[in-house]
């Protein structure tokens, strides 16, 4: 898998063209999703490598994940990452978790974390697959109640 790093100055069109495909040539849900994506990154600018990203498998532009911010004071930082439907189930999640982590721990951060909606789901058989344990439930302020997951370095 190769991730590329989306930049808040990308032409959305030429991006819009390149995820469509991924939501069955529906290009308002992919506008949509990069909207988001270069929002968060004008809002909140960061340095390299701690922004978005799309991930690629071959030809096919799979999914996106990104570090939700910068590392914190303690050099925390928080991983999250989506798989689009039409490549779901394949294992994109997992290797997007394990590149995001392996930049984060390359980069010398003390732990990466992310967060799971509290049930069992394959995002967080993802990430136990990446080494990540199970840290207990919590309260994130824009998703409300989690599970949280961290990797140590």
């Amino acid at each position: 898998m190769k991730l590329r790093p989306i930049r808040a100055n990308d032409d959305i069109d030429r991006l819009v063209e390149e995820l469509a495909p991924a939501f069955g040539g529906e290009t308002e849900t992919a506008r949509a999703l990069l909207r988001q994506t270069l929002d968060l990154l004008t809002r909140d600018p960061r340095p390299a490598p701690w922004g978005c990203y799309l991930a690629s498998d071959g030809t096919d532009t799979v999914g996106t994940c990104a570090f939700k911010a910068a590392p914190d004071k303690d050099g925390v930082v928080e991983i999250a990452y989506m798989t689009f439907p039409m490549f779901e189930r394949r294992g994109h999640a997992s290797t997007m978790a394990g590149d995001l982590t392996r930049i984060a721990l390359d980069a010398g951060v003390p732990m990466v974390v992310a967060h799971t909606l509290p049930e069992e789901n394959p995002s967080n058989k993802a990430l136990k697959r990446n080494g990540f344990i199970f840290a207990g439930d919590v309260i994130d302020p824009e998703d409300g109640p989690v599970w949280r997951w961290e990797r140590a370095a």
